[in-house]
């Protein structure tokens, strides 16, 4: 693992990334939409199945074989060597081809960095939105021509906008994004925008599924939807919380993940202290005992 270029980005929060292959912790450039009021969770969603899907943020070794036992518990794992696909690792081809054995979607962590508008720059040094296309665009031939014969399943578009921007210039860019991943590398592929935070309805034709959350476990408490997450199908919407201490909590936070239609779910009691939550798998007894609260009605 080698060291980030970005920095941890959260909704209130702003860190320095150390040494780990990080996604950044969303923020939407211009902010994020409104909460809506929602209604109370419905019968169906208190009988919602998800599925445990993981920015899986560690090298391959014993945290992916754990990962890859959780078998079709688990839904998505996002692979993330080097901020993005690096220049190729036997060790990721076969925990790629293992997870896929295990019936799991492994998907490329690619950054979009807001597309420059909060001043990101790409890795030679320009905010230019073209420019960006063009980096994320290179990056994600990249991870099929390096892991595609393995079995990768997608891509995780990180440090997504949020809102429609006028004239739709913003969801435009990440729908591009999900065409040209589509066209160049299959219809099946499964493509992840992540704002980590409520986002525009019009980004549902942006992404398979949206990460709409991504945050303390405390924040999640708090936590109000965007209405229309309330009428899609449940695996659209994806949940991420760290810093979920224990086993109380964390049967807490999967109840409300299945009240907010959040098809995909990853709690942690890891937390941002070093720079990243999303570096190890809960202890077993939290892991499984994630895997089994997901899995049920």
């Amino acid at each position: 693992m080698t060291s980030l270029r970005s920095a941890l980005r959260s909704c209130a929060l702003a860190a320095a990334v150390g040494s780990v292959a990080v996604a950044a912790l969303a923020a939407p450039a211009a902010g994020s939409p409104p909460a809506d009021d929602v209604r109370p969770a419905s019968a169906s969603a208190a009988a919602l199945t998800q599925k445990v899907s993981v920015p899986a943020y560690f090298y391959p070794g014993a945290t992916w074989d754990q990962l890859t036992g959780g078998g079709n518990r688990v839904g998505l794992a996002i692979a993330n060597p080097y901020n993005g696909p690096g220049t190729g690792d036997t060790q990721y081809t076969q925990a790629i081809q293992r997870a896929r054995s295990a019936g799991i979607t492994v998907i490329g962590y690619v950054a979009t960095g807001y597309f420059g508008t909060t001043g990101i720059t790409t890795r030679s040094g320009s905010t230019d939105p073209a420019e960006w296309m063009r980096q994320i665009k290179s990056d994600v031939d990249t991870w099929y021509r390096l892991y595609g014969s393995s079995g990768l399943g997608g891509i995780f578009f990180d440090e997504a906008l949020s809102r429609c921007g006028a004239g739709n210039v913003d969801v435009n860019r990440y729908i591009e994004l999900r065409s040209y991943v589509e066209q160049r590398h299959g219809a099946a592929s499964t493509v992840v925008d992540n704002p980590g935070t409520g986002v525009e309805e019009c980004y549902t034709a942006a992404a398979d599924t949206l990460v709409t959350f991504e945050g303390s476990d405390a924040s999640y408490r708090s936590h109000r939807p965007q209405s229309w997450e309330a009428r899609v199908p449940a695996d659209r919407i994806w949940h991420m919380v760290y810093a979920s201490p224990d086993e109380s909590t964390l049967r807490t936070a999967v109840s409300l993940s299945k009240q907010r239609n959040a098809g995909h779910v990853y709690i942690t009691p890891d937390t941002i202290a070093d720079g990243n939550p999303w570096d190890t798998l809960p202890p077993a007894s939290y892991w499984n005992t994630q895997l089994s609260l997901a899995a049920a009605p």
